[in-house]
């Protein structure tokens, strides 16, 4: 699934979001196979809460999917992101063309 933005909110909010490269890396490690916050801590050497703030912020931004498992010592929040491809349109063709046209 693609994820196409062009509003200016939209391009801000997830530029915001994918300003931080844990964030990144947590995206791409999903995007082989869901994980779970246990697996993306030893993977990224990060502490589990810390990667649990990053999913949030992820999940906030609306580009993971989050469920929960029952797991060996107690539940397990699997992540997934929610696109394989994040577009961002900065230019409206339309209008572009429209001014080209009246100018040209």
């Amino acid at each position: 699934m693609e994820l196409i933005i062009s509003e200016p909110e939209e391009i801000v909010k997830i530029s915001k979001t994918l300003s931080v490269m844990a964030r990144i890396n947590i995206l791409k490690l999903t995007s082989e196979k869901p994980l779970d916050i246990t697996e993306l801590s030893e993977i990224l050497h990060m502490s589990k809460g810390n990667i649990s703030n990053h999913v949030a912020e992820l999940e906030n931004a609306g580009l993971v999917e989050v469920k929960y498992e029952n797991g060996v010592k107690g539940i397990r929040k699997i992540v997934k992101p929610r696109y394989q491809k994040i577009t961002i349109i900065l230019l409206d063709t339309s209008t572009s063309l429209e001014k080209t046209n009246e100018n040209g």
